[in-house]
């Protein structure tokens, strides 16, 4: 699994979730891709008609209702919500748009309510961050994707330590900063559930207003943060893995370590 995108920071448009240039392997991106429209998120180009997608974490549901756009009335789409809330405004919005192909169940995205490899496409924007058990979602991740199947994770990491009081702080601008590791451990939960193709496809240096930054650190470090080149800071990333053909020992099922005595 590839992990040295971090290292070589570039510059990136402002997407949330902007899953690169069509994905790796088989699953090769949407055939109707001139179809898709440019205000679309580009984590769409790994999407083809036909496709089973789900979203972890899928909020009011506006993102579940764009895929659905592309999969066609052929796919479908299932977003997972914890919130009641959420997902009764969702269908609301759904069944105004009387779109037919998306759905949305109310679940814990560490338990998740679909069988194992439902899923061609995964997709998880600003979510992962804020789970209390981050190795569980990823195991469900892989539970749920179907074999040579794709999750795409958008989310945030760091590469050196930040002041605890500004990660705080600067959560309130993005809440899933406050859940922010280091881009190696945020690797590893993919790594260690049994993706072994892949790795962080798109990296955006986050700038952070300057009066913020000015209350924890000193001149020189202020720079560094906003500084597209250097290593301090806040790095939003776009982590496209795909599951494995099939399982092997090296690959086994769900996170082997959780089976030990």
């Amino acid at each position: 699994m590839e992990v040295n995108a971090v290292e070589n920071k570039e510059k990136v448009k402002n997407s949330a979730c902007g899953c690169g240039s069509g994905g790796c392997g088989s699953h090769s991106g949407s055939q109707n891709s001139q179809e898709i429209s440019q205000d679309l998120p580009s984590r769409f180009q790994l999407l083809q008609p036909g496709d089973r997608v789900v979203e972890f974490g899928s909020g009011l549901g506006s993102d579940c209702v764009s895929a659905a756009g592309v999969v066609g009335p052929s796919g479908k789409v299932i977003g997972i919500d914890i919130s009641e809330k959420n997902i009764n405004n969702a269908r609301e919005m759904v069944d105004s748009l009387k779109v037919s192909n998306v759905e949305f169940r109310l679940g814990d995205i560490e338990a998740v309510p679909l069988p194992s490899e439902f899923a061609n496409v995964i997709y998880a924007s600003c979510v992962f961050n804020l789970q209390s058990n981050k190795q569980k979602v990823a195991d469900e991740m892989y539970r749920v994707c179907d074999h040579n199947g794709y999750v795409c994770v958008s989310d945030f990491v760091i590469i050196n330590d930040i002041p605890d009081a500004l990660r705080k702080e600067a959560s309130a601008i993005s809440g899933c900063i406050a859940g922010a590791e280091k881009a190696d451990v945020f690797m590893e939960y993919f790594r260690k559930t049994g993706f072994t193709q892949g790795g962080i496809v798109e990296v955006n240096k986050m700038e952070l207003p300057v009066e913020l930054l000015e209350k924890y650190l000193d001149a020189d470090m202020v720079k560094k943060y906003n500084d597209i080149d250097s290593d301090e800071g806040i790095f939003s990333v776009v982590l496209v893995v795909e599951k494995p053909e099939t399982c092997s020992a090296e690959t086994c099922c769900h996170n082997a370590d959780k089976h030990k005595n």
